[in-house]
């Protein structure tokens, strides 16, 4: 089974809206200044830093568990009419286009996409999931309040778990898996 056999229908015009802010976030952050690109840069040796001296098992265990917390975060957060998961996808977009810019400054362009590619393959696929149910939650909502969708909310957000520990849950392990090994690794 693909990832597209995955989604359900319910979410993919959000996933196209969200991919569009993400890759323009993305490019935004490739082309920010540079004193911006050294704050971002110095603030994610900073978060980096937290996880240097974790044993491989405890930090898969924490990679993992700050990611399902985000991602949770953006798909309950997503009622409040999916302001929230927009912003978590440009930001995100934003800061690895800046971290991208940043390494392929150091060691070439090839080498920094290799860097990003668990975030890329995984990670990024699994928070893009997470904010379309979010935003499709935030839709639902208003359409609710609209008087043109009878669907009760409880009934959504079980529909977006289900889907959640079904295809972002795992696109999260192998993503902490991922990540992990290429921090033991570097």
């Amino acid at each position: 089974m693909n990832l597209a056999d995955m989604l359900d229908r319910t979410i993919k015009p959000y996933i196209l809206i969200l991919t569009l802010i993400f890759a323009f976030s993305f490019l935004a952050g490739t082309v920010a200044p540079s004193s911006i690109r050294r704050q971002m840069a110095d603030m994610f040796q900073i978060v980096a830093g937290s996880y240097r001296d974790l044993a491989g098992g405890m930090l898969f265990f924490n990679i993992l568990v700050q990611n399902v917390m985000a991602t949770i975060f953006v798909i309950v957060s997503g009622v409040i009419v999916g302001i929230i998961p927009a912003f978590a996808i440009s930001s995100n977009g934003f800061g690895l286009g800046v971290l991208y810019r940043q390494a392929a400054e150091v060691s070439g362009y090839s080498k920094a996409a290799l860097a990003l590619l668990p975030y890329g393959v995984f990670e990024i696929p699994a928070l893009l999931i997470a904010a379309s149910y979010g935003l499709w939650l935030g839709v639902m909502v208003v359409r609710r309040m609209r008087g043109k969708e009878s669907t009760p909310l409880g009934s959504n957000l079980e529909h977006a778990f289900r889907r959640y520990f079904a295809v972002v849950f795992p696109l999260l392990v192998v993503a902490a898996a991922m990540e992990t090994a290429l921090i033991l690794w570097l």
